[in-house]
């Protein structure tokens, strides 16, 4: 009875140290849509970052993309979008405070301007591991 006894308590402990632990690694994913004049700063927390930028550039209609673009988990990113003193529209994506991308929209008038605010001047597809 006690053999009975000690062999189900040492199958209980087993299983229940197995079952709890897990190494799993998930893929996961995002989007960063920066629409707002100024500078974000933003920093993902994943592993294996793999990016594609998309950004405001010279026509409206047809933007930047930049694919395969990798980012990593200890950057600090810094989107900037503003208009200049000549009235240029200016999108940047730094990492670190190193210009990675940028684009210039030139000069627009504010209905265009409005525009393009509605529709977002930084977008960042995002896809890493946790």
């Amino acid at each position: 009875m006690k053999k009975n006894f000690l062999s189900y308590a040492l199958c209980l402990c087993i299983m229940s140290f197995t079952s709890c632990t897990t190494n799993d690694v998930k893929e996961i994913s995002g989007t960063i849509i920066i629409k707002d004049l100024g500078s974000h700063v933003f920093n993902i927390n994943a592993d294996n970052i793999d990016a594609t930028i998309i950004m405001a550039g010279p026509e409206i209609e047809n933007p930047l993309i930049y694919e395969n673009v990798p980012l990593f988990r200890t950057s600090d990113y810094i989107a900037k979008i503003e208009v200049d003193d000549s009235g240029k529209l200016k999108s940047e994506l730094l990492n670190n405070l190193v210009v990675m991308y940028e684009a210039e929209a030139g000069e627009l008038p504010d209905q265009q301007l409005n525009h393009l605010m509605n529709s977002g001047f930084i977008k960042i597809e995002w896809t890493g591991l946790n």
